[in-house]
């Protein structure tokens, strides 16, 4: 975004944007005007201006600005130094940015030589996301619910589908839930406890600032991929396996037969103690979070839906609104192309860290990674989340409490023309009449994406007809 319009945004709306413009190397193209999926690009006076209110951080733009000039902005890497201890959640499309040849184990102990004291892993969170949405499903009739782990799309349905709304999963994050789990573990240590997203995805970056369906984030920061890849790239080749994986979590020693006993009192079923070695292979169904299908995978629905790519995703939104969906029981919607895989913030190629990702699901094994507590809380959240009986439905309401959302989601109504009905009826018939005087070939000369943009841009004032230098030729020739 521009210096003007970011002022502008700073003192009417406290925006904060991942995707930002670097007006020295924009040239004024208007490729990106027509690929951006809310129409938020016009370009002015030789350069492209971002709309504020309408970005959704999606970075389709970076992707196809052939210039470069609009970028992903995240956390410098900096802010780590003043913390005590260092906790890294990696995105589980991180291990995609790395060849299958690198185990998880070789991808932890990177981490720790890129700087970081402690790493835990976002797959976790995605296990737990994937099993209280297993539940969810089981206890509502609406249909679709549409997977909310997408922030470009909970934005694009608050500004163009806001009657979807109640159909998206009220559950935090994978990144959020695993990063409150991080803090309830060590929140005993009298140190300064830093949490750090790595992160494939603009959008997520922008979540952790302005949060969707809560109030504010447990992480402190987010780095790019960019950001620490080339740190771990130097640490895995050649790697040392002699690195011990430091732990500064609650170890299984640390937790004491007395305080062991009091929880298992207070529980029914086995005793907490039986617990301390769950049965469980790995974390690969949240490793497979990072492309698409990924979430289906996980759930085993049958009657659902996997849309990746952000003009498919609006063609199935677009299904749903108009009631053409009624079989379809879950929607996993992903605004990048392949999943997080092919996020904007991501180093690998999105076709080879998808095929990655293939292979680390079919094959890796986390368990001696993960340390014990955090499994031991996965075993416990996994067996609640069964069907409930009458009796344990309040109790399931009460543990899942903290992984909800606990603030409305509301539209985002800047689509609209005017907030007094009669007001936007004016103005859209006046756009209507305009649009008739315009040629209809959605050139892009005048810097809207379209010839509807364009006459909507001339009744709010943000233009004028003599922009369009089709009819100024016709006017010469005339």
């Amino acid at each position: 975004m521009d210096l003007e319009s970011q002022n502008q945004a700073q003192t009417i709306l406290p925006i904060f944007h991942s995707v930002q413009l670097d007006t020295d190397l924009c040239v004024g193209c208007t490729t990106c005007i027509k690929f951006c999926p809310t129409k938020a690009i016009r370009v002015k006076n030789g350069k492209a201006r971002i709309f504020e209110d309408r970005c959704i951080d999606c970075g389709e733009c970076i992707r196809r600005c052939p210039k470069g000039a609009k970028k992903a902005v995240s956390d410098p890497v900096f802010l780590m130094d003043g913390y005590d201890l260092k906790v890294a959640l990696p995105a589980p499309s991180l291990y995609a940015q790395f060849g299958p040849k690198y185990s998880h184990s070789d991808i932890f102990k990177a981490l720790q030589r890129s700087g970081f004291d402690e790493v835990f892993d976002v797959a976790w969170g995605a296990i737990v996301v994937t099993e209280m949405t297993r539940n969810l499903l089981s206890q509502t009739d609406l249909r679709p619910r549409i997977s909310s782990a997408c922030p470009v799309v909970v934005r694009l349905i608050q500004q163009r589908f806001p009657s979807l709304i109640p159909n998206l999963v009220p559950i935090l994050p994978p990144f959020e839930i695993a990063a409150r789990e991080v803090r309830n573990r060590l929140n005993h240590l009298s140190k300064r406890i830093g949490i750090f997203f790595l992160s494939p995805c603009t959008a997520k970056v922008t979540a952790i600032k302005m949060p969707l369906g809560y109030e504010c984030s447990a992480i402190n920061a987010v780095f790019s991929f960019g950001k620490v890849y080339r740190l771990m790239k130097r640490a895995l080749d050649p790697l040392s396996p002699s690195i011990p994986l430091q732990s500064h979590l609650p170890s299984d020693s640390e937790i004491s037969s007395t305080k062991i006993a009091d929880i298992s009192h207070e529980t029914s079923g086995p005793p907490l103690s039986q617990h301390l070695l769950p049965i469980m292979d790995n974390l690969d169904p949240g490793i497979g979070w990072a492309r698409s299908d990924g979430e289906l995978d996980a759930l085993h629905i049958e009657n659902a839906v996997s849309v990746d790519g952000i003009s498919n995703v609006i063609e199935l939104l677009e299904a749903i609104e108009n009631g053409n969906t009624d079989s379809i029981e879950y929607v996993e919607a992903l605004a990048c192309p392949g999943g997080c895989v092919g996020g904007p913030m991501a180093v690998e190629n999105p076709y080879i860290a998808r095929s990655t990702i293939r292979q680390r699901y079919r094959s890796a094994a986390l368990v001696s990674t993960v340390p014990q507590p955090f499994l031991d809380r996965y075993q416990n959240i996994k067996e609640k989340s069964k069907p409930p009986s009458p009796k344990s439905q309040k109790y399931l309401e009460e543990d899942y409490r903290e992984y909800k959302w606990n603030k409305p989601l509301s539209p985002n109504p800047v689509l609209v023309l005017n907030k007094d009905l009669s007001k936007a009826l004016e103005m859209a018939e006046r756009i209507e009449y305009i649009r008739g005087k315009l040629p209809g070939i959605d050139c892009g000369a005048c810097g809207a994406p379209d010839c509807d943009s364009f006459a909507e841009d001339i009744v709010r004032g943000l233009s004028t007809l003599e922009e369009c230098i089709l009819l100024a030729d016709q006017d010469i020739n005339q």
